[in-house]
């Protein structure tokens, strides 16, 4: 028996030596935490090529362990812009992190990148002497005398990228880099901030066995006449085949080809050197014109009369689009088969100019690790070598070993020594890689170009559904088209230069700053009234006896035990409630930066709370919410709970089916009601069987449902809140059922002489008897329902639909983003206390009521 306990406790020892052992071997080892590491053995070619790449950085650095940039998964297309920037308000930035174009100009102003000149200088085989002080053409000519610069980094860092990866520098004089090298300090300097790892090409995706059906030949259009020609010949959204598709959220994104094929730019320099946006040009009138055309103007082929030719839902495997935009990346060739999806350039404009968006996926070093010259150096090598020529000829030999050599640069085949291959390579890939190289129109770029696409995305939206868009593009009246939408337009850019740039004329900024100081000023009083309505109601209240009086107010020396109990919890409030409230105060007239660079703004965060429209919009759909909730979700319980008292037998097994929901983790149920609503889920299925039986009965012809309910802007805030209400109904009516409880059989056997009906019972006694708990949860409910929902809101849509607001963006999410997606921390704080303020009076009215209420336990006199 003893010999067998040894054993056993042997067998249980063993993992924990392994461990210790390993992490004793790792114990020399440098953390390098990097955007671009795999997570784990991702299957394909693109996964298999993220391993072998960090597997041979680990073989040159046995010194470090190379850990991925973990983050969260967040649904719609936020996530690329946001889970980054959240790393770094979480303060758990990797070292290495991502950077896009859009991003950049917010990434540099803000101070999160270390300058990465010494470091390029270096790899070129150079020094260059005050290279902050030149123009980027001279310290590029000065770079290419190096001699490395021609295999490192001439096809690395093409001409569009220089403009986005070289700015000024945000510290002025006062730069600690400058003084770091020993160079010359100036107010005005630039520095290099990224380095590009993969240029990514925009091209057009076609399917050719949809083009082969309606008799097209086997290329992507020639232009854009050409594209709405072919997009209508093969229309056919009875057998859910769509022309082109173009997902509710991206918009702008999916339409910008067309929009740079007609010459039009979202944003540009004026002629002080500050950005605007210029999207309402003649060149953006004729290109959103071409694209109110595609979803709304009429027309009829073979299958039948349809009005425009796109698909908004996402991509699906039941839906089969004829053509649609993306990049090409690694990612795409394992997506596609290539035996019936081709690609090839964007199409010509009406100029015959072709527009592709040029873009790069790029990398910086974290400025929060500039001290740490190790994890520096380190990250720069991590960096040079994921998107260097080893990396890349890895690259190439799986993709040639994994059937998709054709899919690899000629000129890569050619080094990593498969020549044999260039023959079969694409030529729409070879077009389309040097029309996005040689006339790539870089991604905006500017100053908080992270929201370019939302406004423009709002603007198109707002043109799909404008009523006199839809009646001029009916009536074939393009002039009449032109010209609303040149007005649309219009509205939309000054929109986005006052929110995305802060452009407001003088008068108008004056008289935003008083209104928001005497907002503040009010805002502050209302919650110190009130905090002291509250006190006073209490002390109004609190019965004490003459001899207690006598003892004075605190009483420390009587009740040392009590107060000693209280401690923890007083402390734990203080550190986790008011401390944060009381720094939140602060931070509402900041531009707070979590790197410690925070300003003094004065009123201006309540200005732009109070004239932020998506702020009202916001409050609105968490009014909606709450209307919803209170309607269905309050009450739910209530009823659950009379049921379950008055049903004769099975109460306990009753009460545990209801509670049951409640035992499963919030990713479950969300997953499981996600399911629910896709196409082919539940939902649909169900009324599906009940159109299947309405055909059948009335020989109809009725269509069956196919929707992406969670994409519908009129139903995805009420299936968003259905979850909740299901999960929360069983754990809701159990506090109903023990009040119910508390009720005195007395009542219920005078009704049963009575001759009172069970529903007459619930009706005149258990209701009226729990009618003062009823009240103060209702009350509590609507408070907690207006800052709250945000989590299931977050990972069902992520604020979306938006067309254009966020039809799902509950305050409580729309702040979120606000503090973490857009590290406006303090704009995002005077939203919390403006609504907090408004909320507040519901608060100290259920304070005033349950300060009048007396509590007994069931049975007592």
């Amino acid at each position: 028996m003893i010999k067998f306990k040894v054993l056993l406790l042997l067998t249980l020892l063993a993992p924990v030596a392994a461990a210790a052992e390993e992490t004793a071997g790792k114990a020399g080892s440098i953390e390098l935490k990097a955007w671009g590491v795999p997570e784990g053995n991702y299957g394909g070619v693109a996964g298999e090529t993220g391993v072998k790449v960090a597997n041979e950085f680990r073989k040159l650095h046995p010194n470090v362990d190379l850990l991925p940039a973990t983050g969260l998964t967040l649904p719609g297309n936020r996530a690329m812009d946001s889970v980054p920037l959240m790393q770094i308000a979480g303060d758990i930035s990797p070292s290495v992190i991502y950077v896009n174009f859009r991003q950049s100009s917010t990434y540099i102003s803000q101070k999160f990148l270390y300058p990465l000149d010494k470091y390029l200088e270096k790899a070129s085989g150079t020094d260059v002497k005050d290279g902050h002080l030149m123009s980027t053409g001279q310290y590029l000519k000065e770079l290419r005398r190096g001699p490395l610069y021609a295999d490192e980094f001439e096809e690395r860092l093409p001409p569009q990228c220089w403009e986005v990866i070289r700015r000024e520098c945000p510290y002025g004089e006062s730069c600690p880099y400058v003084k770091e090298w020993k160079a010359t300090p100036a107010a005005k300097h630039s520095h290099v901030w990224c380095l590009p790892q993969n240029q990514a090409v925009m091209s057009l995706f076609y399917r050719r066995d949809l083009f082969a059906e309606a008799g097209l030949p086997d290329r992507v259009p020639g232009d854009m006449d050409e594209f709405l020609e072919w997009a209508r010949k093969i229309h056919n959204p009875k057998e859910n085949v769509y022309g082109v598709n173009i997902p509710l959220g991206e918009t702008a994104w999916s339409t910008l080809s067309f929009f740079y094929s007609c010459g039009a730019r979202a944003v540009e320099l004026d002629a002080q050197g500050n950005w605007c946006c210029v999207f309402n040009s003649p060149q953006a009138v004729e290109a959103y014109y071409y694209v109110a055309r595609l979803f709304l103007e009429p027309f009829e082929n073979k299958f039948g009369k349809f009005k425009g030719v796109v698909n908004l839902g996402e991509m699906n495997a039941a839906i089969r689009y004829a053509m649609y935009f993306t990049y090409i990346d690694q990612k795409s060739f394992q997506q596609i088969d290539p035996n019936v999806i081709n690609f090839g350039p964007v199409p010509k404009g009406p100029t015959g100019m072709r527009g592709s968006e040029f873009n790069a996926q790029m990398t910086g070093i974290y400025a929060g690790f500039d001290k740490n010259i190790v994890i520096r150096d380190l990250s720069w090598d991590w960096m040079m070598f994921y998107g260097g020529n080893e990396a890349k000829l890895i690259q190439a030999k799986i993709y040639v070993e994994n059937g998709l050599g054709r899919f690899v640069q000629p000129k890569l085949l050619e080094k990593a020594g498969y020549p044999e291959f260039i023959n079969k390579i694409p030529a729409g890939w070879i077009e389309a890689s040097k029309e996005s190289v040689e006339n790539g129109i870089p991604e905006p770029y500017g100053r908080n170009c992270q929201l370019i696409y939302r406004y423009m995305s709002q603007a198109i939206d707002q043109i799909r559904t404008d009523s006199e868009v839809n009646r001029c593009i009916e009536a074939k009246d393009e002039a009449g088209a032109k010209k609303r939408i040149r007005e649309i337009l219009d509205v939309r850019v000054g929109i986005a230069n006052q929110k995305m740039l802060d452009i407001l004329p003088k008068d108008v900024l004056k008289f935003r700053t008083r209104v928001a100081a005497a907002a503040a000023i009010f805002i502050f009083t209302v919650f110190v009234l009130l905090l002291l309505k509250v006190v006073k109601t209490f002390s109004e209240n609190m019965v004490r006896s003459d001899a207690d009086r006598a003892r004075g107010d605190w009483q420390f020396g009587r009740n040392k035990i009590p107060y000693l109990i209280l401690l923890p919890a007083v402390l734990s409030i203080a550190v986790w409630s008011y401390w944060p409230l009381m720094r939140g105060t602060l931070m509402a007239f900041q531009d707070y930066n979590v790197r410690g660079f925070s300003t003094w703004t004065g009123f201006e965060n309540f200005g732009t709370v109070l004239f932020n429209y998506e702020f009202w919009y916001a409050l609105f759909i968490s009014l909606k919410y709450t209307v919803l909730f209170m309607t269905l979700g309050f009450i739910a319980p209530i009823i659950l709970a009379v049921l379950l008292a008055e049903v004769p037998r099975g109460k306990i097994l009753f009460r545990t089916i209801y509670y049951l929901p409640a035992m499963l983790a919030g990713v479950v149920v969300i997953f499981l009601w996600k399911g629910f609503y896709g196409q082919h889920g539940m939902i649909n299925q169900v009324l599906n069987f009940g159109v299947v039986a309405i055909n059948y009965v009335f020989s109809t012809n009725l269509s069956e449902f196919a929707v992406e309910w969670l994409n519908s802007p009129s139903f995805a805030l009420f299936f968003c809140l259905l979850p909740t209400i299901w999960a929360g109904m069983g754990p809701g009516c159990l506090i109903y059922l023990a009040a119910l409880k508390g009720i005195p059989d007395d009542l219920y056997e005078a009704a049963d002489i009575d001759g009172a009906n069970s529903a007459q019972k619930a009706w005149y006694i258990a209701i009226p008897s729990i009618k003062a708990l009823i009240s103060i949860n209702f009350i509590g409910a609507a408070i907690g329902c207006m800052h709250s929902g945000s989590a299931y809101v977050m990972a069902m849509t992520g604020g979306g639909p938006y067309t254009p607001h966020g039809e799902t963006e509950v305050i409580g999410l729309h702040i979120f983003w606000e503090a973490f997606g857009f590290l406006r921390f303090g704009v995002a704080t005077a939203m919390a206390w403006v609504l907090g303020v408004m909320l507040i009076g519901f608060t100290v009215h259920q304070l005033q009521k349950l300060s009048k209420m007396e509590f007994k336990a069931a049975g007592g006199k």
